[in-house]
């Protein structure tokens, strides 16, 4: 790589690059401005064009295009040296075939070329115009549409497709940078009446789109970008690109969940904060932040009555994920860094990011201000609904903190909290350390194990699905207590569950009990384990039909198991008489087409729903 800096050093002008932000004047040899990187009156900043480097008699800072790039937006070097690259026309030195670069400036190009399209529908034409007004009526300045890029995407069948044709892409490209869907009836604009939001990577390069339906009977509020090989949904930040400078000066980054949650907090002056797109955070997205050097990042869970619910649960899938991470970067044994310490915050009731930032920036700063270590939070939460006053709530207590507790990669952190179980439960620290030692881990399901977020059990490959009644009876469980409103939607029998804790918990969660503090200690543990590994849910999925969908499944899995064991029985001859089994098979069998026919009428009325909203 050193022959790749010399190059690009060489072929940049420091005086036009750094002229761009900072307003020069000739003095000499040199180019002399106020610093940008402390407040004065008298310039004392200068750049030397023949050494290419910068340098502030005021306050000492120094350094070259490089630098200046890594320091004024939050680069990395190899990030600067990109971006510079690219500037300057020169190609970089890589392992990369000449192809697969083409093929990634193709997409590119093409996605630059849709969001052209998606920005002159918003400004030229009269739904565009009705969507413009949308966005004032949510708060949202003119000047902020302009600074995120957002456009409309118009209500046309193939509208983008026939203009990416006119502009020289072929259909295939479109298709692989996510922006056309192929249908029966042939390729079609996988966006439509959508107000868009580009989707840029860490160096400002559009890689993906997220669409917001502007009716309400469109499929899925919001729909993003399929995965590319541009766009890796679980390793995007949305608007990394644009905080990465203030997430580096403050070593803070807030994370939200929502693009227009992070839009709203821009504009309100926190120009820290990134959008997850959908999750808490990722072990990817996780790992993005850890490359910034930051201190912190401070999760904001939404206030709406899904987010208080679920905001144990999701703290506990976040804790996993971090310490996943963790374990996976090394980090077992104290050392001077040992990663972004993520902290969590949860919203008043029902606000999120975009109305508070809004209406009560001073109460959001102070918010974030007072968030708690992800572990600590979850530990609060825990001990909340526990009955810590006698033995059997602080065992409950232990049964579900303990894992978490033990799981804890950093030796140093693991300690401090074994500590703080130790007073919350009068039990020694000793027993406690001995108890966590032997917990069992407890690994999450991330959307890394399964494919993407909303991966389902039957989509998984055959080797996976041949474990499938434990796997597919926890998802489904787990999927009831995140929700256990919908228990009604699953169509199964407590004897459909092969676990005997599975099969206790369904009963309690059939007659009511929706809280683990209504649960008895060893079920209250297992709920809780299942609703922290619960995969995330599209926005487009709704949970109920997914809960009939999983069950359904798990009833055939059921069936067709029955259905072969009673075939096998009665070729071997076994289990009394033939008759008997033979009506035993019969009858398995016409269970099966019951239930075969009823998956296929579900699948079909949910796909012609789908094709009816598509068209």
């Amino acid at each position: 790589m050193p022959g790749d800096f010399d190059t690009v050093k060489e072929r940049v002008d420091i005086v036009q690059l750094i002229g761009e932000r900072v307003p020069l004047k000739k003095a000499g040899r040199s180019y002399v401005g106020l610093c940008p990187f402390h407040s004065e009156k008298t310039p004392s900043f200068h750049v030397d064009p023949d050494r290419r480097t910068y340098h502030c008699f005021g306050c000492s800072e120094q350094g070259d295009v490089f630098t200046w790039l890594e320091k004024q937006d939050g680069l990395t070097p190899a990030e600067a040296l990109r971006t510079l690259a690219e500037r300057a026309g020169v190609e970089l030195t890589s392992r990369r075939a000449p192809e697969e670069q083409e093929r990634e400036k193709r997409l590119l190009a093409a996605n630059d070329t849709a969001h052209f399209y998606f920005r002159q529908a918003l400004r030229g034409t009269a739904a565009g115009k009705a969507v413009s007004a949308y966005l004032g009526g949510r708060g949202i300045q003119p000047e902020t549409v302009e600074r995120f890029g957002l456009g409309y995407a118009p209500d046309q069948f193939d509208g983008l497709l026939s203009y990416l044709r006119k502009k020289g892409f072929s259909e295939e490209e479109a298709v692989a940078a996510g922006l056309v869907g192929a249908g029966e009836r042939g390729p079609y604009d996988r966006f439509r009446d959508r107000l868009m939001v580009p989707i840029k990577d860490g160096r400002g390069r559009i890689v993906a789109f997220g669409g917001r339906a502007m009716r309400p009977d469109q499929p899925g509020k919001y729909v993003n970008s399929p995965q590319t090989a541009l766009f890796n949904k679980s390793a995007t930040l949305y608007a990394l690109d644009v905080a990465r400078a203030a997430i580096r000066k403050e070593r803070t980054a807030v994370i939200v969940e929502g693009y227009f949650d992070a839009i709203a907090m821009h504009q309100a002056g926190f120009t820290n904060t990134v959008a997850s797109m959908g999750t808490a955070l990722t072990e990817d997205q996780y790992h993005v932040l850890d490359a910034v050097r930051i201190e912190r990042a401070v999760v904001a869970f939404d206030g709406d009555a899904a987010g208080q619910r679920s905001a144990e649960a999701r703290g506990s899938e976040l804790a996993r994920q971090v310490q996943r991470a963790g374990s996976r970067a090394g980090r077992g044994a104290v050392a001077a860094r040992t990663g972004v310490a993520v902290y969590v915050t949860v919203l008043p009731n029902d606000t999120d990011p975009d109305d508070l930032a809004r209406r009560d920036p001073d109460r959001m700063r102070g918010l974030l201000g007072e968030a708690k270590p992800v572990l600590e939070f979850v530990i609060d939460r825990i001990a909340a609904r526990s009955d810590l006053a006698g033995p059997e709530g602080r065992r409950r207590f232990l049964a579900e903190a303990l894992p978490l507790v033990g799981d804890e990669p950093d030796p140093l952190t693991r300690e401090l909290y074994v500590g703080t179980l130790s007073r919350l439960t009068g039990v020694e620290q000793e027993s406690l350390r001995r108890e966590a030692a032997a917990a069992p881990s407890r690994p999450t399901r991330t959307t890394q194990d399964t494919g993407g977020r909303g991966a389902k059990p039957a989509d998984w490959p055959p080797d996976v699905r041949t474990k499938q009644t434990a796997s597919l009876e926890r998802y489904v469980m787990a999927l009831l207590t995140r929700f256990p409103e919908e228990a009604a939607r699953a169509d199964l029998a407590p004897t459909d569950l092969d676990d005997p804790d599975l099969r206790a918990l369904l009963i309690e969660l059939r007659s009511g009990k929706h809280s683990t503090s209504d649960l008895p200690a060893q079920l209250a543990a297992t709920a809780a384990a299942l609703s922290a590994s619960a995969l995330e849910l599209g926005d487009e999925v709704e949970p109920g039909r997914e809960i009939e969908r999983a069950a359904l499944r798990l009833r055939e899995q059921n069936l067709r198991r029955r259905f072969e064991d009673a075939r096998a029985r009665l070729a071997r001859g076994e289990g009394g008489g033939a008759g008997a089994l033979d009506g035993e098979v019969a009858q398995l069998a016409s269970e099966l087409d019951e239930l075969m026919k009823r998956r296929e009428r579900s699948t079909v009325l949910q796909a012609a729903d789908l094709e009816q909203r598509i068209e």
